[in-house]
């Protein structure tokens, strides 16, 4: 048929043909009925920038840039950059950041990660995930990190999903432990610069009385109001979806509203600094279409509250496509490990 047509209709069927080859991406889920968040919505990718070679970080964020997304959420990691105590590299960072800024992602810098001569002399100290023995060298370094990245990094979360035993180093009273952290670390970031956002930590899924909405009491009784600008979540609703709420993985997002309301902070936005899918042969693991509709379905339903700040989908690349029976390993949502796209990228692509 392309034959039979002049130049101009050859090249706007092609056009055509191309534009629904990305529209029209399966049943539930298309193009046009990707809906986000007034503040946009971004990827995360975890620890990764810190040892993957620059060149692959950057190629990551080529396919970021060919969605509709405006944030990078990165990892400013403590155990890295500050090794020595005193000696500082920040070469895999500023690579990240100014690559993100140059391809118009605003950045969240996720302060975590304890260096061994910061951490306590416990048997739990050879985990970098376990609080720093004094949170005010937490802070100092929280306020180097903003000082530096002030007007690249916009805003800064500290640390990850406090209420799982794992990424507190399996510490004790871990409410208590992690109010003192982020109480100390908030004014070293506004005085580093008074107009960065600065996030809670996002609290991952789970029932019981670590729960997101009953850590956050907890987090309330140890005294942090005052000490953040945005609470945050990683409502994570695979494998079910949406509609089934495993583990209270949406459900959970209005309770912690309710307890903000409570508090005298309802004004305060809840960002999604992490949510996603596993394409993984484990029982969290869904297809890649599967994917696919459960992002879209918590952008659109983070759309429809207004509390709701930007959400960030975790990750961007698989960390190892080959190993299906490793959930963790399969979190990407852009890409496979050898950098074949994956279903969703259709799906958010501009």
């Amino acid at each position: 048929m392309l034959k039979t047509l002049g130049r101009t209709a050859r090249r706007a069927v092609l056009i055509a043909a191309l534009v629904a080859s990305f529209v029209s991406v399966g049943p539930g889920v298309s193009h046009a009925g990707v809906v986000a968040p007034a503040d946009g919505y971004g990827f995360g990718q975890g620890a990764a920038p810190t040892y993957e070679p620059f060149e692959d970080t950057n190629r990551e964020l080529d396919a970021v840039a060919r969605t509709g997304a405006s944030w990078y959420r990165v990892a400013v990691d403590w155990s890295t950059i500050e090794k020595t105590k005193g000696q500082y590299n920040w070469a895999y960072l500023d690579n990240a950041v100014n690559t993100a800024a140059a391809k118009g992602l605003r950045v969240l810098g996720v302060l975590l990660y304890t260096p061994p001569w910061a951490r306590p002399q416990a048997l739990n100290s050879l985990l970098p995930s376990v609080p720093p023995a004094d949170a005010s060298q937490f802070a100092d370094f929280a306020g180097k990190a903003v000082q530096r990245y002030a007007g690249r990094i916009q805003a800064w979360q500290v640390w990850n999903e406090p209420n799982l035993p794992l990424f507190m180093g399996f510490t004790q009273n871990r409410a208590a432990v992690y109010a003192g952290m982020l109480k100390a670390a908030y004014p070293a970031i506004k005085a580093a610069n008074p107009g960065a956002t600065v996030v809670m930590s996002g609290l991952s899924r789970q029932p019981g009385p670590e729960s997101p909405s009953n850590f956050l009491k907890q987090l309330y009784a140890a005294g942090v109001q005052g000490s953040f600008d945005a609470a945050a979540a990683h409502p994570y609703v695979t494998p079910g979806g949406i509609a089934a709420d495993p583990e209270g993985g949406w459900s959970e997002v209005g309770l912690m509203h309710d307890v903000m309301t409570g508090a005298g902070d309802g004004g305060k936005k809840i960002w999604f600094t992490e949510l996603g899918a596993p394409t993984s042969d484990t029982a969290e693991g869904v297809s890649q279409q599967e994917q696919a509709k459960q992002i879209t379905d918590v952008l659109a339903a983070a759309a429809g509250l207004g509390y709701v700040g930007p959400a960030f989908i975790y990750s961007i690349r698989d960390n190892d496509s080959s190993n299906r029976g490793d959930r963790e390993a399969n979190f990407g949502a852009l890409l496979t490990t050898d950098w074949q796209p994956k279903f969703t990228a259709s799906v958010l692509a501009r």
